[in-house]
């Protein structure tokens, strides 16, 4: 890869806050093998600044690492046919759905299900990634995006909620904001909240202080992106893959001491 194409590519990802972490991750796994050695350190720092909020992008980061100190983990093995197959043989006479955001398993899940759905799609303030989600779901289902606050009342008239996760812990899951909002209007309203996500958002405890929750500054003051969800109102979590599971890499271990503060 040319010098300046690395150089653009790099930029992008940096500056990319709309796609979601599948997406981040093949692309720097794109770029990886064509970072000079004498730049790595300063370019993992800044990508794993950037989107520190997506565990997937950790985790990636951290096993194309390995392999470049030699080591040979075994993928994990993947299995989203499987698990969308499951999701609607259980779920098959649920056909209103609440979504938050953009998530690429959750959108893939609804793209596998045969029956037309009604889906109602929070915006998603600031980027209004609600918007990419209508776009890519229309053609299969009956979309309609509502303003944040406004997606919470719809709970009482849905069948269940579906979203995506950013990670997943052992006391909560974190999602975009408005996520915790509708957990509880879930739980109000007596509605299943189900969680469609790979195992590359559960983080080993080495890899824990890379993760961040993501926040942006604007006029009248900070809006966080992410919110925690405690896992006692989730119904169940449903993975796409095993977990990711490694040992923390020496090149990760270096950056750690360097990798800034909150």
């Amino acid at each position: 890869m040319h010098h300046l194409e690395l150089t653009k590519n790099i930029k992008n990802i940096l500056h990319d806050s709309t796609s979601g972490s599948t997406i981040l991750s093949t692309r720097i796994e794109n770029i990886f093998p064509h970072i000079p050695d004498d730049l790595l350190h300063e370019t993992l720092g800044q990508i794993l600044s950037a989107h520190s909020s997506m565990a997937a992008v950790i985790n990636r980061i951290n096993y194309l690492c390995l392999l470049k100190e030699g080591i040979s983990p075994k993928k994990p093995k993947s299995f989203p046919d499987e698990t969308f197959k499951q999701f609607w043989s259980e779920k098959q006479n649920h056909h209103r759905w609440i979504t938050l955001s953009m998530s690429h398993w959750v959108i893939e899940c609804l793209k596998y299900n045969q029956s037309r759905c009604e889906v109602k799609i929070g915006i998603s303030h600031p980027e209004k990634e609600g918007m990419n989600t209508r776009e890519m779901l229309t053609k299969y289902h009956d979309v309609q995006v509502y303003e944040d606050t406004g997606l919470v009342a719809e709970t009482e008239r849905s069948d269940g909620i579906i979203l995506g996760t950013d990670m997943i812990g052992e006391k909560h899951i974190v999602n975009k904001s408005g996520s915790f909002a509708l957990a509880l209007a879930a739980k109000y309203f007596k509605k299943p909240i189900y969680i469609l996500s790979s195992g590359d958002k559960t983080l080993t405890e080495e890899l824990h202080p890379f993760f961040r929750m993501k926040k942006v500054k604007h006029q009248t003051g900070w809006t966080h992106c992410f919110e925690k969800v405690p896992v006692e109102l989730v119904t169940r979590i449903y993975l796409t893959t095993d977990e990711w599971q490694y040992p923390l890499s020496n090149i990760l271990r270096e950056l750690k001491f360097k990798y800034p503060e909150d």
